[in-house]
């Protein structure tokens, strides 16, 4: 309605009162279709075809009829979940004028800087960070003073519970879309803390510079307090190689049950192996820099305790400098470590990795494609339907298996592209 108003064009009556004759039987599969019929006999060819732009939004409005009506008639027992499903359709509805405050759509000047309210500075992001670990999402109901990625991770646990009352047969997709925009939420919390961090450290070594060169108390009793801010970055770093070294090490369980399997083929066991092999190497690197975030995450705050309140520690005080060393020490190594995995391990991998990974993986990416299969509908092209499928299994087979983890963009993009192209062998 809003997009005639805009065309100057009438008020679209008899659209309007078909639309609300198919609501009044909007779980009925044939009051749609004959919905479809009308818009397919009437208001695309007929009223509406002057404009392209209007006609663009009424094909718009056949498909969601389409995927209602296959949804409709899918043979599933409707009287389960009835209510679950009213719920979470309420939640949605709430939760989209959430999200879009949410959203940073300031004006952006200077090319980098963008006028934002306060609840988007990064000092409130990284305080609304914290929050999460205290505010748990719910699966049953909203809290009004939940975060967004909360809200997300709670519609998500619900859009589950739901789909698990059918056999896990129904928003498959939408499950792992809402889960995409959790993670998005999350990553860009978290990228705001590191900003603030980094941003607090900065300014704090140089309050400390000057307050040395000048001699200036003030400054050297805040600056005193810059290595708890590197502190955090440290309790950061470790929070995320841990989870890091989670998957791995389930990937490397999971490539051993592979490559040891008597249906595996020689060739692909063989290159299971190497895989395994680069996993081993990324499980090492990942434990190193692990030991070097804690090493940091030790020595910093003892650092500071001392330098404030040496008189009242009875430990010894070299420890914390023993500690910096080591973990500085581990640094090097992991770096130099990552230059012989990054530029030896991984550049001698088979260009053909990506195939014979999935290969292996094939009969669980085509149990996962028939899951997230949707009918065909007859106005996009079945080359369009088929790849927005295989994007949907890719996306959900290498959120089981981080393989991201593992290879560099050019070999993981491989594993992507293989299954995106059908699982076609080459």
């Amino acid at each position: 309605y809003e997009n005639m108003k805009y065309y100057d064009m009438d008020e679209p009556v008899s659209f309007r009162n078909a639309y609300d004759l198919m609501k009044k039987s909007i779980n009925d599969p044939d009051a749609i279709t004959e919905f479809m019929d009308i818009m397919t006999t009437k208001f695309l060819p007929v009223e509406y075809h002057v404009n392209s732009y209007i006609q663009q939004n009424l094909v718009e409005i056949y498909k969601t009829c389409a995927e209602m009506r296959d949804l409709l008639s899918q043979d599933v027992n409707r009287k389960v979940g009835t209510f679950e499903a009213k719920a979470l359709y309420d939640r949605l509805q709430r939760f989209e004028p959430r999200l879009e405050r949410s959203l940073q759509r300031g004006t952006v000047r200077l090319g980098f800087l963008r006028q934002r309210p306060l609840r988007h500075w990064d000092i409130s992001i990284a305080i609304r960070y914290f929050w999460t670990f205290i505010c748990c999402s719910r699966r049953s109901r909203s809290l009004p003073l939940a975060p967004v990625s909360t809200e997300t991770i709670g519609i998500v646990k619900q859009a589950r519970h739901l789909s698990a009352l059918h056999q896990s047969t129904i928003l498959r997709r939408e499950i792992r879309d809402m889960e995409a925009l959790f993670w998005a939420t999350r990553e860009s919390d978290v990228s705001s803390l590191i900003f603030l961090l980094a941003f607090t450290v900065f300014f704090a070594s140089i309050a400390l510079t000057v307050a040395n060169i000048f001699q200036i108390q003030v400054l050297l009793d805040v600056a005193f307090w810059a290595g708890l801010a590197s502190t955090f970055a440290a309790i950061l770093a470790m929070n995320h190689l841990t989870r890091k070294l989670l998957l791995l090490l389930q990937l490397i369980g999971v490539l051993g049950r592979k490559s040891r399997s008597v249906y595996t083929a020689a060739d692909t066991s063989d290159n299971l192996r190497k895989v395994r092999r680069v996993t081993w190497t990324q499980i090492l690197l990942t434990l190193m820099r692990l030991l070097s975030a804690g090493g940091a995450a030790v020595a910093l705050p003892w650092a500071v305790a001392i330098n404030g309140f040496g008189d009242q520690i009875a430990l010894n005080n070299d420890l914390p400098v023993l500690i910096a060393v080591g973990a500085v020490g581990m640094a090097i190594l992991s770096t130099i470590f990552f230059f012989f995995v990054e530029y030896v391990v991984r550049h001698n991998l088979d260009p053909k990795l990506g195939e014979f990974v999935c290969e292996s993986f094939r009969e669980e990416i085509e149990n996962i494609y028939e899951v997230l299969a949707m009918p065909l509908n007859n106005i996009d092209a079945k080359q369009v339907q088929e790849k927005e499928t295989w994007e949907y299994v890719a996306r959900e087979f290498l959120h089981r298996y981080r393989f991201d983890a593992v290879f560099a963009a050019d070999r993981f993009g491989s594993i992507f592209q293989y299954i995106q192209g059908g699982m076609q062998r080459r």
